[in-house]
């Protein structure tokens, strides 16, 4: 998943458990300048051509938060930049092909609605972080297979327990500063918003859905399940079996427009 910056001051090591939380973004007390943002995997699987995913994704904290800049503009405190690369491989052909890559490149801030400066009631609705800024996605592709789309996105994350698993609901929308010349209707089958629900536990199951919903039931899931299988080196990163299913619209830019049949992959994650 994504992580983001809990400011604390001291922290006792019986109090580093309630304050690192990898089901939401940023509930750490301690964050590197360059960390973990969504998982990486690789699985294989398909109906037809057995077809490789894979994805790798880091992000990085611009600016320190003890930094001279951070303490003249606070503000500043939870700037990011985000690359995260998803490639589909087809292991079927003779060339052993890529099809197609996403290549994602964000800017953004990570915060909570009591960092920002404005009196805010306590309530059980706000979300506890908040993701905003601006992502950029494309192939990479000479014309006529270039696809790419420049959008605003807002990401609110609510987390809390049910019978001792954690659950975090993220709804990410995203609105469409500007859309390539071969994909000018692509917010037609992608919409506005996906659901991202997340349910399990760090040592144990972890299951992650995102949900999709376009004009004319142009429709997307993608669920991921996991297990650890060896034990953790840190935080959340470590080995993992991981199966996925997907079906819909958009598994790759170049396909955007085109419906999936059930895809059913199965791997190893070392991120989740």
């Amino acid at each position: 998943m994504l992580i983001f910056v809990l400011p604390v001051n001291v922290a006792t090591a019986a109090d580093d458990e309630t304050l690192h939380n990898p089901f939401i973004p940023g509930i750490s007390s301690r964050e590197d300048a360059l960390s973990l943002n969504e998982p990486i995997y690789l699985v294989f699987g398909g109906s037809g051509d057995i077809k490789g995913r894979f994805q790798y994704s880091f992000k990085y904290r611009v600016l320190d938060e003890e930094s001279d800049i951070v303490h003249a503009a606070p503000w500043l405190k939870g700037f990011h930049f985000a690359y995260t690369q998803t490639s589909l491989w087809n292991i079927s052909q003779d060339s052993l092909p890529f099809e197609d890559s996403s290549y994602r490149p964000s800017f953004f801030w990570d915060f909570q609605p009591g960092d920002l400066s404005l009196a805010i009631p306590e309530n059980d609705y706000w979300p506890d972080l908040i993701r905003t800024g601006y992502e950029h996605e494309s192939n990479g592709r000479a014309d006529p297979e270039s696809r790419s789309i420049d959008t605003f996105i807002f990401w609110p994350f609510w987390n809390n327990e049910q019978h001792a698993r954690n659950l975090t609901i993220a709804p990410k929308f995203y609105g469409y500063f500007s859309k390539g010349d071969f994909n000018e209707d692509i917010s037609d089958y992608r919409g506005y918003m996906d659901l991202l629900i997340r349910y399990g536990s760090e040592d144990d199951w972890l299951l992650s859905t995102t949900l999709r919903r376009a004009g004319e039931n142009r429709n997307m899931v993608q669920l991921d399940v996991s297990f650890p299988v060896r034990k953790n080196i840190f935080h959340h990163s470590g080995g993992y079996i991981y199966v996925q299913l997907f079906h819909g619209y958009g598994e790759s830019l170049i396909t955007y427009d085109e419906k999936q049949s059930l895809q059913f992959r199965i791997g190893f994650a070392i991120v989740r």
